[in-house]
């Protein structure tokens, strides 16, 4: 098994937010190679809010909302978000910004601003704090604690069932069964494939909203399979592989990248991550027991 490394070579230096993991590559014509690739690190980011309740005159605490970012610039990006979100009509707003270490497991990444305003106008204005988008499959939600799963995750782990044939004709597969995208090119897609065949496909200007369509098409039709495949018409991110892991799914393919926590669920639940495929190449990060041609 492939494990992560990380390099603090000055000579080989990597921007700030990535991680150098390595994987296997597959090409029709060499077969297998380790190698080792760049991540872009995704963590959730959560925001609290704190001000001085000026009918009570007690300081009150406030979970805000939560949303996945690469770390780094966390300060710009809090205020950008603030401010857009109409929290604040100035900066001049915020009385200070600081991390909140109270779990150990996230520490860097749940902030605590403090506001000079009242905040109950706003909170009264807003029908859910920072509205969830459709690009972002956890915003919305006001803490890390809801990260967590709730229920029992169940993955097949029958091996060499998958062909690189068929991951390789995956995409295109995808791709002609997208109308929307032929029409704008301005959505996502997510397929679900059994022994190579097309089960189901849905579209939407969000990934994860693609996706939770998908399921719920496999759910309502009961054609769950377990050696079903996910594909991907983008990159990974964890909360899709968080949601191919509820729905049973053990392989995700994709034509992008996944980003490293994505990776880093495929290897809790031992799931086959495979990304960036090309015409007779594709990327393994994770689960390459279930693909028929590798060599143990």
């Amino acid at each position: 098994m492939l494990e992560e490394t990380t390099t603090n070579d000055p000579h080989d230096a990597q921007p700030e937010g990535t991680e150098r993991i390595y994987r296997q590559r597959f090409d029709s014509k060499i077969g297998f190679q380790n190698e080792y690739d760049i991540l872009a690190i995704e963590e959730p980011l959560q925001i609290s809010l704190q001000w001085n309740d000026t009918i009570t005159n007690k300081l009150h605490i406030e979970e805000w909302s939560m949303t996945m970012r690469t770390p780094g610039d966390d300060a710009h990006l809090i205020s950008g978000l603030l401010y857009t979100q109409q929290v604040i009509d100035s900066y001049d707003h915020i009385l200070n910004m600081e991390l909140v270490d109270d779990e150990s497991r996230h520490g860097q990444n749940h902030w605590l601003v403090t506001l000079n305003h009242p905040y109950t106008d706003v909170i009264q204005h807003q029908a859910r704090r920072y509205m969830s988008q459709s690009s972002c499959g956890i915003c919305g939600m006001t803490s890390i604690r809801a990260l967590s799963l709730r229920r029992e995750i169940r993955i097949d782990d029958s091996p060499k069932w998958l062909s690189s044939d068929v991951v390789i004709a995956l995409p295109n597969l995808l791709l002609v069964h997208q109308p929307l995208f032929a029409k704008t090119g301005a959505v996502h897609g997510a397929g679900y494939f059994v022994n190579g065949e097309l089960i189901a496909v849905a579209e939407d200007v969000g990934r994860h909203n693609a996706v939770d369509k998908l399921i719920g098409r496999i759910l309502s039709e009961q054609r769950w399979h377990p050696q079903g495949v996910l594909i991907l018409s983008g990159r990974v991110s964890f909360e899709l592989m968080q949601k191919a892991a509820i729905a049973g799914i053990s392989v995700v393919v994709a034509v992008g990248a996944p980003s490293r926590l994505a990776l880093d669920m495929a290897r809790q639940f031992d799931m086959t991550l495979i990304g960036f495929i090309k015409k007779n190449q594709f990327n393994i990060y994770h689960g390459h027991a279930r693909l028929q041609s590798v060599k143990e």
